[in-house]
């Protein structure tokens, strides 16, 4: 990692504050310092970016040094700061992933979840579970998760939006006779096709659960009646997905648990709690810079200058900036934002309508642009090719977030209201915001509007994609 000045970045640190947490260190008299730069150098336009969550150091680190060699500009008094606000001991997100994939490649877990694919497969009334009974054939089902979108093709030959021929009776599985009944299914499916493994594991194996044969066999149809459950509420992300999700979360809930979303998604918002009573490097970072930006921009506007103010946020970075607009919305008055970009951003939809929405509509900031995937494009982004085979943001709606099918910003699926989604109030308002202002579906190469382009096919690269970067240069 090559060595970038002080002036381009802030590295927050536990909680949300000064305090050291790697490599890289910020003190409140390093942001101090920025100040004195943007005084000396007459600066006109500060960009304040914002990285996804889960990130290492290191990446963030990257991150700020590629913002600051597109953005920055002293000819033109133009100036980027870079909060890197990487969640401390956590791994990076990849890590994870490879972890997950590691996990979903093990023997038993991927008998268990053969199972749970024949049941609802057969249940939902998949074309090729033949019908009369029959289930999806192990060659079937074996040619499918060699494919990297296992089952997009078979998805798409029964309705994939509602349900299949079946009704549950009750939601409880101990009060309901549909989940009797599926246990009783997936004893005798397993007694019929398991391997002598599957049939014969140990008490004490704690892969799946303790208990053996029996325990199995209820793991299956747990798994089974939450997936089900999700299509007849029609909340689901597709067959494939959706099994994987439910699988991760029922056999695996620990691990993800380890991942962090929720840490970070604390990270961020105390990164702009009070700095009262609170000195050196345990003041909140984000809060103090803001203080200084709020009396920077009086400053100017007694002498008659003004600055304009930019933030771009990416992935979880949206939810930072939801933050940082309801901060600035209590507690400094003097500061006004020219452009906010959202870059297929993670935030709940809730929450930006909670804190966001209102901070533009009290004319803090005068435009808004989102770009992010089309939904097609979305559902090819292949988070672990082969076992998780929609997008990062449908995986953070399906299982980083405590309920299923949470309302992500960034999901045209959600936001284009039609459907499924079509009756959410939460989804209605998003959608008559994003088309009072501007959003960018990417890929779009050849737009006549040069601030209006994107070519970004993974959710990772909108920030270093350069149709997307062209585009935001355009519109400051």
């Amino acid at each position: 990692m090559e060595t970038l000045e002080k002036n381009y970045y802030i590295n927050v640190g536990v909680n949300g504050t000064f305090r050291d947490s790697g490599k890289v260190h910020t003190t409140s008299s390093d942001v101090d310092n920025i100040f004195k730069f943007l005084n000396e150098n007459e600066v006109e336009k500060l960009v304040i970016y914002f990285h996804g969550g889960l990130v290492s150091e290191k990446n963030g680190m990257n991150a700020a040094e590629l913002m600051k060699n597109y953005f920055a500009d002293t000819k033109l008094k133009r100036h980027v700061v870079s909060f890197v606000w990487e969640t401390g001991p956590i791994e990076t997100l990849v890590q994870n992933l490879k972890e997950l994939k590691e996990l979903a490649g093990k023997d038993l877990f991927q008998e268990v979840v053969k199972f749970v694919i024949k049941i609802v497969a057969k249940k939902l009334g998949i074309e090729d579970a033949r019908g009369g009974g029959e289930y999806l054939t192990d060659e079937t089902i074996d040619d499918e998760k060699h494919k990297v979108a296992p089952f997009e093709k078979l998805d798409k030959s029964f309705d994939s939006k509602g349900g299949g021929g079946f009704q549950i009776d009750d939601e409880d599985e101990s009060n309901s006779q549909f989940y009797a009944q599926l246990e009783t299914e997936s004893r005798n499916l397993i007694r019929a096709e398991g391997s002598e493994e599957i049939k014969n594991v140990s008490d004490d194996n704690g892969e799946v659960a303790k208990g053996g044969f029996f325990a199995i066999a209820k793991v299956v149809a747990q798994i089974s009646f939450a997936v089900l459950k999700r299509y007849l509420k029609k909340n689901h992300h597709d067959f494939y997905p959706t099994v994987m999700e439910e699988a991760f979360r029922k056999i695996y809930l620990d691990k993800v648990g380890q991942w962090g979303w929720k840490q970070m998604k604390d990270k961020s918002a105390k990164m702009f709690e009070t700095n009262a009573g609170l000195s050196g490097d345990n003041q909140h970072a984000g809060t103090y810079f803001l203080n200084l930006l709020n009396k920077h921009v009086g400053s100017l506007s007694a002498t008659g200058k003004t600055i304009e103010i930019e933030l771009i946020g990416h992935s979880a970075g949206s939810i930072a900036i939801c933050n940082l607009l309801e901060a600035v919305d209590k507690n400094f008055s003097s500061i006004k934002f020219n452009n906010i970009f959202f870059l297929a951003p993670a935030c709940r939809t809730d929450l930006f309508l909670e804190k966001g929405k209102p901070a533009l509509d009290k004319g803090l900031v005068k435009n808004f642009k989102m770009f992010t995937m089309e939904e097609k494009n979305e559902k090819r982004d292949h988070c672990i090719p082969y076992t998780y085979t929609h997008s990062l943001l449908y995986m953070i709606s399906g299982l980083f977030e405590d309920e299923v099918d949470a309302k992500i910003m960034g999901l045209h699926e959600q936001f284009r209201i039609e459907g499924r989604y079509a009756a959410f109030d939460e989804l209605k308002k998003l959608n008559t915001f994003i088309t009072a202002n501007k959003l960018v579906l990417s890929i779009d190469t050849i737009n006549f509007d040069e601030s209006m382009r994107s070519n970004s096919l993974k959710h990772a690269d909108f920030d270093n994609d350069i149709y997307t970067l062209r585009s935001i240069l355009k519109s400051i």
